[in-house]
């Protein structure tokens, strides 16, 4: 099953810094031009946004003792901005990595996809997801993918998952919105989408093959607890 560590260490710097939009509401990078990673970068476009979404990417298999890991491609030379806005930063990293593009659906929600990733572990059908008090978006998460049919088609496809980082977690969940509810008959995406409206950010699926392995990630990267509307 999943496991939780600490990740994202990036976004102390995005918590403690002001979000760069100036007069024009342009906004870029905070590290410009510094070398990251594809998810890192459509991480913190969505985060200084206030954007909420999701992100599919294709990565590699890397593993040691405690982790398994699904690492993404690296961006040695990231958009710099200023951008107007989030689809214009996507459409930047776009023309860099030809395997990904963007849209934005009906709902205001923003979809960023590695076409090398199937979807088939997303368009499982869950007949039912409890949410019993969760109060961040991987928690929630889990029990999306706790469910049997889940677990069923995880072992039936022989698909591993990988070690899911936990992101900036408050040293008190007093007083914090949580999420209790229940969905019936969704895809796993229906699913996440539903995390993500309660803990407004991004949903990030990630997963790498390396011989008959295949490894899947699926995390939060919320913004905020309790606010910011979708957008």
């Amino acid at each position: 099953m999943i496991r939780q560590r600490t990740i994202s260490g990036f976004l102390v710097l995005l918590v403690s810094s002001a979000v760069q939009v100036g007069s024009a509401q342009q906004f870029r990078p905070l590290s410009k031009g510094t070398p990251t990673s594809v998810e890192n970068f459509v991480q913190e476009m969505f985060f200084l946004t206030k954007s909420s979404g999701s992100l599919i990417l294709s990565g590699t298999c890397m593993a040691t003792n405690v982790d398994k890991d699904v690492v993404g491609d690296a961006l040695p030379h990231p958009p710099q901005g200023p951008f107007q806005d989030l689809g214009e930063a996507m459409t930047a990293v776009s023309q860099l990595d030809p395997h990904l593009s963007w849209t934005r659906d009906a709902g205001g929600l923003l979809r960023v996809s590695d076409d090398r990733v199937p979807d088939d572990v997303l368009r499982i059908r869950i007949q039912r997801v409890h949410f019993k008090s969760a109060v961040d978006a991987n928690e929630a998460i889990r029990s999306v993918l706790s469910s049997p049919e889940v677990r069923a088609y995880f072992k039936e496809n022989h698909i591993e998952d990988g070690t899911v980082f936990n992101s900036l977690m408050p040293l008190s969940t007093k007083g914090l919105p949580r999420l209790s509810a229940d969905l019936r008959n969704v895809t796993v995406a229906e699913a996440l989408d539903r995390v993500m409206r309660f803990f407004p950010g991004l949903w990030i699926y990630s997963e790498c093959r390396e011989g008959s392995l295949r490894r899947v990630m699926v995390r939060g990267s919320a913004g905020a607890h309790g606010g910011w509307p979708v957008r």
